[in-house]
């Protein structure tokens, strides 16, 4: 994981244990209502690989679900990822906040941390996990 001193590795993702391959399809787009995120699973047990998609019109972004203050899932509560007005991704453990747009954390407990990202992207009104050089 990312901390305060040094910027996310954007194939750090790739090492985790059940991680999807890069052109993986996720599901289409319209699964996430505008504004909204969902969580994406692969495996099962103590190996399962959590991660999640926000949606803000045709752009996506994908992040680990993993909090970088405690390493607790981020949507610890009733799979929610955003605060209440959707304007950032939270933490339902802890509270801190993350930019939507980078992963950068801008309030509470895991300030100027760094979410890890999967890179994803739309095709043809799908949302597909990126190949790292695709990246965006």
């Amino acid at each position: 994981m990312a901390d305060a001193l040094s910027k996310p590795d954007p194939a750090l993702w790739r090492l985790r244990p059940r991680a999807p391959m890069p052109g993986t399809v996720l599901g289409p787009l319209d699964d996430i209502p505008d504004g909204n995120a969902k969580e994406y699973l692969f495996g099962r047990g103590t190996t399962v690989f959590s991660m999640f998609v926000v949606r803000r019109g045709r752009s996506v972004y994908g992040y680990l679900n993993i909090c970088p203050h405690y390493s607790s899932p981020l949507n610890y509560r009733a799979g929610q990822f955003l605060s209440e007005d959707g304007s950032h991704i939270r933490c339902t453990m802890h509270f801190a906040e993350f930019r939507i747009e980078d992963g950068y954390g801008v309030r509470g407990a895991a300030q100027r941390c760094w979410l890890d990202p999967v890179p994803v992207h739309v095709e043809d009104d799908t949302i597909v996990i990126s190949q790292l050089e695709s990246a965006s």
